[in-house]
């Protein structure tokens, strides 16, 4: 027997199991920068979720954890795929598939936010320009767009902004975003993350993995 052969049955009792404890999720399969849930690819696909790194489901997930442990009934999941479903919570649960290695468990990323991701337009001219600093009305959409936002995970850490605040002011606070590795695009410091509650984030830095995108960034006052 080999390794292939193995991963399969491996699946296969990943499947047996779904189909006993798992709940139906919608899967979708982004197909551009402006539609992460444009292209649906199947509308039951059963998942059951585990803490920790075994699946023994005897312990509940923590604060500042986006990561579990996915048993999923369909083998053609692919990493990047978000599953959206609901089990047991007021709203709807969105899930990003981000890794599926070799014979290793299945890993999903729990999104609590939606995002688009803006980048500033440079001033080509010479001399005399307008004020150049970050503001909205300046910025190109280069990552999701309104009605098509990005599921993510951003949740508190990372450096917070160095030096004292004013009296009145407070320091910039440092989020962790967690993107699916089906972004189609290349994100850089700089670039701006603007969420579905109105929030803006200054991307610190950002680095693609084998899980996807891993992004430190500084939350924006002004």
């Amino acid at each position: 027997m080999d390794g292939v052969t193995i991963q399969a049955r491996v699946y296969a009792g990943y499947a047996k199991a779904a189909r006993v404890i798992g709940i139906a999720y919608s899967q979708y399969r982004p197909l551009s920068a402006t539609a992460p849930l444009g292209n649906l690819i199947a509308s039951a696909v059963l998942m059951a979720l585990d803490s920790g790194t075994t699946y023994s489901f005897t312990s509940p997930n923590e604060y500042g954890d986006p990561t579990w442990l996915a048993l999923i009934n369909d083998a053609s999941v692919l990493t990047g795929d978000y599953l959206v479903g609901n089990n047991g919570g007021i709203n709807p649960n969105t899930y990003f598939i981000a890794g599926k290695q070799f014979l290793l468990p299945v890993l999903a990323i729990e999104c609590n936010r939606s995002i688009k991701v803006t980048r500033e337009n440079l001033n080509s001219g010479i001399g005399a320009q307008p004020y150049s600093g970050k503001q909205s009305t300046t910025e190109t959409d280069i990552l999701g767009a309104t009605g098509a936002l990005w599921p993510a995970s951003i949740l508190a850490g990372g450096r917070k902004e160095a030096g004292v605040a004013l009296p009145a002011g407070t320091k910039n606070a440092g989020w962790r975003i967690l993107l699916p590795p089906s972004v189609p695009v290349v994100l850089t410091a700089g670039d701006m993350v603007t969420d579905d509650i109105g929030r803006r984030y200054a991307i610190d830095g950002a680095e693609l993995t084998d899980l996807g995108w891993r992004v430190a960034a500084n939350e924006v006052h002004s």
